[in-house]
């Protein structure tokens, strides 16, 4: 992002008609916007990036279609949410938060750029607005107020986006360093680690470090989760 005042909302400038001398779209736009930060994260998201893979003689010329990055940015946003799946029967507000949740952290996951972006601008778009008005819809008959849903729905939204942001930032860690798997983090780890154990200063530390065999659940996220909605199901006195 730059420091440029805050462009104005992408759904509030309507997509100009095309001309004769191009077959530029927003959708192209897109298109190319998503499958450059997918690949490469939100830090290689430029104008000029997007321009080169739609063929695009400058940059400024992708601004016609998207106003500014920022109007790049709702449409991205946006199409994430587009790709949430909505639970069909939630059964329970318990358990129909919790599938959504799980349906936004399985879509977030081929997304991680969503994590970093996603608080840059506000999230108002079509798709957006229809996750937000069918997650409140699912709560309202618990008779909370709205500051109680803010602080809900803040409570999920925080632990998936910080799981996001911990995942891009592995990876680009793992990407630096060559080291992809697991077990190639492990063995380069370990002979820095092992010296300092060897003495009884950090006992606990050791133990713990010594002690992992990995096993536990599929998803770390899920169980996070749901140990959230635990806490909060028994801080609000809500039915499970």
């Amino acid at each position: 992002m730059t420091d440029e005042a805050p462009g104005p909302l992408i759904w509030s400038l309507p997509e100009p008609p095309g001309r004769p001398t191009t077959s530029l779209s927003r959708a192209d736009i897109l298109r190319a916007a998503l499958a450059i930060a997918d690949a490469e994260g939100a830090r290689a998201l430029t104008m000029r990036r997007v321009a080169t893979a739609v063929g695009a003689s400058t940059p400024m010329s992708l601004y016609r279609y998207v106003g500014s990055k920022d109007g790049l940015v709702d449409l991205m946003i946006d199409a994430v949410y587009g790709e949430i799946p909505l639970p069909a029967d939630a059964g329970s507000w318990r358990l129909g938060l919790e599938r959504l949740a799980l349906n936004t952290w399985e879509v977030i996951r081929r997304h991680l750029w969503f994590g970093e972006l996603v608080h840059t601008r506000p999230p108002l778009g079509p798709n957006a607005l229809r996750y937000f008005d069918f997650r409140f819809a699912l709560l309202e008959p618990l008779g909370l107020s709205a500051d109680e849903l803010t602080l809900l729905t803040g409570a999920v939204d925080g632990h998936i986006v910080g799981a996001a942001l911990q995942s891009a930032e592995e990876l680009r860690m793992r990407d630096r360093i060559g080291l992809r798997t697991d077990a190639e983090l492990e063995a380069a780890a370990r002979p820095v680690v092992e010296p300092m154990l060897s003495g009884d200063r950090y006992p606990a530390f050791a133990r713990w470090f010594r002690g992992r065999t990995g096993s536990g659940p599929d998803d770390p996220v899920a169980w996070t989760l749901a140990c959230l909605l635990d806490g909060i199901t028994d801080r609000l006195g809500l039915p499970r």
